[in-house]
């Protein structure tokens, strides 16, 4: 059943655990690459926790404290491994396909803004979207405008001339509702994704969907 929202005039989706289901591709290379420096290996579940934050934050989870020597050396391994093995597992959540579909065939402006390098966002993106459904695609390039810096989003809703009012930011984190907040733009945050519905209530979404179709 379809949640009553304002209609938006952008669209803009976060890219894992919100359109793609990428975390056994990113636990599978942290733990590999933390296997080469020596270094205790996690769980692919407790990566959710981990990830969301860039390269660097989700290297310094993953090392620990104890090993803060190690950060920089394990994000220089990471990079390029999981550069060679990004689309392994990584697949569209179900009902996503649909929902991409069903927003750009009403005419809804799409984009991602994603932590993930700029590359690597681009890439995926562009393999299962490759037609060009989302207009702009903007990865993780400098650290202190990474989200929740609401930089990017402001600069997407310039982009496609829109209020931030206007503009939703989907995504699956409390980092992706502290975006939205800080711009001002409406956040719908998904349970299908690396956090839980407690987390996002604790956030303070403005609205939480448990599946795509909601947003049709």
């Amino acid at each position: 059943m379809a949640i009553p929202l304002p209609r938006p005039r952008l669209c803009v989706f976060d890219l894992d655990g919100t359109l793609v289901d990428s975390l056994r591709d990113i636990g599978e290379s942290l733990n590999h690459c933390l296997t080469l420096l020596g270094l205790p290996t996690h769980p692919i579940e407790r990566y959710r926790y981990m990830v969301g934050e860039g390269v660097p934050r989700l290297c310094q989870r993953a090392a620990s404290e104890a090993h803060p020597h190690l950060v920089e050396r394990l994000a220089e391994l990471v990079r390029p491994h999981y550069r060679t093995r990004v689309l392994h597992h990584t697949r569209p959540y179900p009902g996503v396909l649909e929902l991409v579909e069903c927003l750009r065939a009403d005419g809804i402006p799409l984009a991602v803004l994603s932590n993930k390098p700029h590359e690597l966002t681009t890439r995926i993106v562009e393999h299962f979207w490759p037609e060009g459904q989302f207009t702009r695609i903007h990865g993780y390039i400098d650290e202190h405008l990474r989200k929740p810096s609401p930089h990017y989003l402001l600069r997407l809703c310039e982009a496609f001339g829109t209020a931030p009012q206007e503009t939703w930011l989907v995504g699956d984190t409390p980092t992706d509702v502290q975006t939205a907040h800080a711009a001002g733009a409406y956040s719908v945050s998904v349970t299908w994704g690396f956090r839980t519905r407690k987390d996002l209530m604790d956030a303070g979404a403005s609205v939480i969907i448990d599946t795509p179709d909601q947003l049709w």
